[in-house]
C-alpha cells in the first residue's frame, strides 16, 4: 500500500510539474462516476490529488500572487524575510505581506473533500470510516489555511458543484476554530496509525491538532486588540480571551497524544550533524511526522540553485540566502555583550580581539547553529567557504585596532566611509570592486583582497550580512541546477510538537493551571525544551521556575541577550527564542508573530546587522588548490552596508484582505477592517 501510495502521489504531481510553475489537478469530482472513485485505486489516487493541492508552505512557497503564494519555483520572496531569520537582496523591506489572496484553491479542495464525506458511506468500500477521517484532515487542513489568514470564513459543509458560486457569509473566527478541531478529533479517532511518507495518519492529525490549538489560545489571549466584529455582528477576527486556557489545554493534549505515534527527535553523537540530517535524511527520521516528498521526474524544487552561495553557482541564480546577525546572536556559545545581546569581538579596552582563522569565532557555538549557517573555513558542495570584508596590509596581528563603527542598528556605513575610518585608526584596508568571486589578488602576494563568497560590497546576489544560511541543504559535491533538487519538506516534525506542547504548558501553568491529569506542567515544559536543547548542543535549562517567570517583559531591541524576540515576560521569552531557533527557514516563525501579536513591535523600523570580517595580509598563507588565503582576523559588528531598508509590519495584516473577486461574486462576504 505504501508503494502504491507513492506511486500515485508522485503522479498526480507530475501532471503538472512545479518546475514549470503550473496549477496541479485534482480530478474533477462533477464528471467522474461513483465506479470510478469508489474503490481501493480510484480513491487512493482521487486522494493523492487532495494531497497533491494542499496549501503547505513548502519550497514551494513564495511571492506569487497567482496562486496565493504557493507552488511557486522560485522562493526567494518569502514572509520569512520580514522576520529575521532570512534575508537576500531581491526582497524589499515588507515580504509578501497579506496580499496574496489565497481562497479559491482552498475552497477547490474543500468541496472535493466535502463530496468524498458524504458519498462515501454509500459505498460498500473497505476501510470507508478511515477515508472519511482522512478527507476531513485534508478540510481541516485546509481551512486552517484560511482561518489563520482571514479569521472567520464561510464554513462551506455540504457538497457544492465546482463552478458554483460561494454565496455565504463568513462565520465567526471563533466559529471556523472549533469546526477545524473537531475535524482533526475524528480523524485522531478514525484515522490509521500506519506511516506512509507524505500521508497523514491519527498522529498527524494529532501533531496538526496542537500547531491549530495553539494558534487559537494565543490569538484569544493576545489578540484582543485586534477583535473586530462585522456589520452583521458576528465576531470575524478574534476570539473571547476567556477561551484562551481552553485552547492551550487542547494543543497540549494533542501534543501529548503525539508520542503514541512512536516518533522522536533524530539524535547523534555528532550534534551538528544530527540536525543537518533532520533536514537531509527527513524521508527516513524518527523526527519527520509529516513531509511532502519530491520526485526528480516529476516533482521538484531549486531550494539548493537558489539559496546556495553565489561562487558555489558560477554566478547563476545563487546566493539567495542570508542570516542577518541578529538572528545569529539568539544561540548559546557565542561572546554576546551582556547588556545589548549583541556580538562582543572587541577586548576590555575597545580594541578589536584578534583570531587565528576565520572560523575561530564559532569554536564555542551551538551545533544547531553550526548546521543552519555556513561557517567560514568549512566545505560545501565540494568549496570551502570564505568570507572576508577585506584586507588589511599595513598592520600585524599585534596592532591594537579601535572599534570603527557604532552597533546601534540603526547607523549604516558606505564603504568608502568604512575605509576611511580604518585609515583614521591608522590602518589600511583595501576593498576590490570586482565581484568576490573573481578573486581580485592584492599585488604580487596571490591573497585575494575579498572573501570569494562576500560579503558584497554592492547589491546582488552576493551575501551582504556575513552568513548565508545551510538549512535544508543537500550537501552534494555540486550544486544542482534549477528544477533538480530533491530533498523532502518537512511540514510537521517532532521539535516542533515539543515545543507547542512546552509553549501549552507554559501558557496554562502562568495562567491559574498548574498541572493536567496529574503532570505538573512547567516540568513538563522544561522536560521538553530541554530535549530539544540537547539534542541541539545548547545550555538545557536548570529550573522549571525558569519558565513561570512572569517578571521581565522584553519589548525593545538591543537591550540585553534574546532581545531581539519580544515576550510578555521571562518564562515565554525562553519558550519563543526556543522556536525561533529552532524552527527558522520553516516557514513557521512568522506565523508565531503574527499569533503572538508582536510583529508590528518587533518588527518596527528594524535593520538588519551584519558580522564584517577582515583578514590581516601579514602571515597570510594561500591554499594552491583552493586559492583561498588562511590568516589572523577581527571582525566588525554592525548594521549592513547594503540591504539596510527598515522592515515594518503594518498591524493590518494580523487579518489579511479578502480578495475583492470574491467578494464581487459572494455579496455575503464581509470585509476585514482596515481595508
Amino acid at each position: 500500500m505504501k508503494r502504491l501510495w507513492k506511486k500515485i502521489l508522485l503522479f498526480a504531481a507530475s501532471c503538472s510539474t512545479l518546475a514549470a510553475c503550473q496549477d496541479l489537478d485534482i480530478p474533477p469530482r462533477n464528471i467522474l462516476s461513483g465506479s470510478d472513485i469508489y474503490n481501493e485505486g480510484g480513491i487512493t489516487a482521487y486522494m493523492a490529488g487532495l494531497y497533491n493541492h494542499l496549501p503547505m508552505e513548502d519550497f514551494n512557497m513564495g511571492d506569487d500572487g497567482g496562486r496565493g503564494g504557493f507552488f511557486c519555483w522560485n522562493s526567494e520572496k518569502t514572509t520569512m524575510g520580514s522576520t529575521g531569520e532570512f534575508a537576500n537582496n531581491q526582497m524589499g523591506n515588507n515580504c509578501i505581506y497579506g496580499d496574496k489572496g489565497y481562497w479559491k484553491p482552498a475552497y477547490q479542495i474543500i468541496r472535493q473533500a466535502n463530496s468524498l464525506i458524504q458519498d462515501l458511506p454509500n459505498y460498500n468500500l473497505e476501510g470507508a470510516e478511515e477515508w472519511i477521517a482522512e478527507a476531513r484532515f485534508l478540510r481541516a487542513y485546509t481551512y486552517f489555511a484560511l482561518v489563520k489568514r482571514y479569521g472567520g470564513v464561510p464554513l462551506l459543509t455540504e457538497p457544492q458543484a465546482l463552478d458554483a458560486d460561494l454565496i455565504l457569509p463568513r462565520n465567526s473566527h471563533q466559529e471556523c476554530v472549533d469546526f477545524i478541531l473537531e475535524d482533526l478529533d475524528y480523524a485522531m479517532t478514525h484515522m490509521t496509525s500506519k506511516k506512509t511518507n507524505g500521508r497523514a495518519n491519527k498522529y498527524v492529525a494529532a501533531a496538526f491538532k496542537s500547531r491549530v490549538a495553539l494558534y487559537a489560545g494565543s490569538v484569544a489571549r493576545y489578540g484582543e486588540a485586534f477583535m473586530y466584529k462585522g456589520e452583521s455582528g458576528t465576531q470575524l477576527c478574534g476570539i473571547p480571551a476567556d477561551l484562551a486556557n481552553d485552547y492551550f489545554q487542547q494543543a497540549y493534549a494533542a501534543a501529548v497524544a503525539v508520542d503514541a505515534g512512536g516518533y522522536s527527535l533524530h539524535n547523534g553523537s555528532n550534534k551538528r550533524q544530527a540536525f543537518r540530517e533532520v533536514f537531509t535524511k527527513a524521508a527516513t527520521s524518527p523526527e519527520s511526522i509529516f513531509i511532502r516528498e519530491y520526485d526528480i521526474k516529476n516533482y521538484v524544487h531549486s531550494w539548493d540553485r537558489l539559496m546556495a552561495p553565489d561562487r558555489m553557482t558560477n554566478g547563476s541564480y545563487g546566493g539567495r540566502h542570508f542570516v542577518p546577525l541578529d538572528w545569529v546572536e539568539l544561540f548559546d556559545g557565542l561572546p554576546l555583550d551582556p547588556a545589548t545581546g549583541h556580538l562582543n569581538t572587541l577586548d576590555a579596552d575597545g580594541n578589536y580581539i584578534v583570531y587565528d582563522n576565520g572560523h575561530a569565532l564559532y569554536d564555542h557555538a551551538e551545533p544547531r547553529l553550526l548546521a543552519s549557517i555556513m561557517v567560514p573555513g568549512d566545505t560545501y558542495y565540494g568549496l570551502e567557504l570564505d568570507m572576508r570584508n577585506g584586507l588589511i596590509t599595513d598592520a600585524g596581528p599585534d596592532t591594537k585596532i579601535k572599534k570603527i563603527t557604532v552597533d546601534d542598528g540603526k547607523t549604516t556605513y558606505s564603504q568608502d566611509k568604512i575605509l576611511e575610518l580604518f585609515k583614521k585608526n591608522g590602518v589600511t584596508v583595501v576593498r576590490s570592486t570586482k565581484k568576490p568571486r573573481e578573486a581580485e589578488v592584492y599585488k604580487d602576494t596571490g591573497v585575494a583582497i575579498n572573501g570569494l563568497d562576500g560579503p558584497a560590497t554592492s547589491n546582488g546576489n552576493i551575501c551582504t550580512t556575513g552568513f548565508y544560511g545551510a538549512k535544508w541543504m543537500a550537501y552534494e559535491s555540486a550544486v544542482p541546477a534549477l528544477h533538480m533538487s530533491t530533498q523532502p519538506w518537512i511540514d510537521i516534525r517532532y521539535a516542533e510538537v515539543l515545543l507547542n506542547r512546552a509553549e501549552a504548558a507554559v501558557e496554562l501553568a502562568q495562567n491559574g493551571i498548574a498541572t493536567y491529569e496529574g503532570t505538573n506542567l512547567l516540568d513538563d515544559a522544561m522536560d521538553c525544551i530541554n530535549r530539544v536543547r540537547e539534542r541541539a548542543g545548547a545550555d538545557l535549562l536548570t529550573s522549571a521556575s525558569q519558565l513561570g517567570d512572569t517578571s521581565g517583559a522584553v519589548t525593545e531591541h538591543h537591550t540585553g541577550k534574546n532581545s531581539f524576540v519580544f515576550a510578555p515576560n521571562a518564562g515565554l521569552h525562553i519558550v519563543r527564542v526556543e522556536r525561533y531557533k529552532e524552527l527558522a527557514v520553516e516557514h513557521k516563525l512568522y506565523w508565531d508573530l503574527r499569533r503572538w501579536f508582536t510583529a508590528h513591535e518587533q518588527m518596527y523600523q528594524v535593520r538588519w546587522r551584519m558580522l564584517a570580517p577582515y583578514m590581516f595580509l601579514e602571515g597570510a598563507t594561500v591554499d594552491q588548490a583552493s586559492g583561498i588565503p588562511h590568516g589572523k582576523y577581527i571582525f566588525d559588528v554592525r548594521t549592513t552596508v547594503h540591504y539596510n531598508g527598515q522592515h515594518t509590519f503594518d498591524s493590518k495584516y494580523y487579518y489579511e484582505k479578502i480578495p475583492d473577486s470574491e467578494r464581487s461574486v459572494n455579496y455575503l462576504l464581509e470585509q476585514n477592517n482596515r481595508y
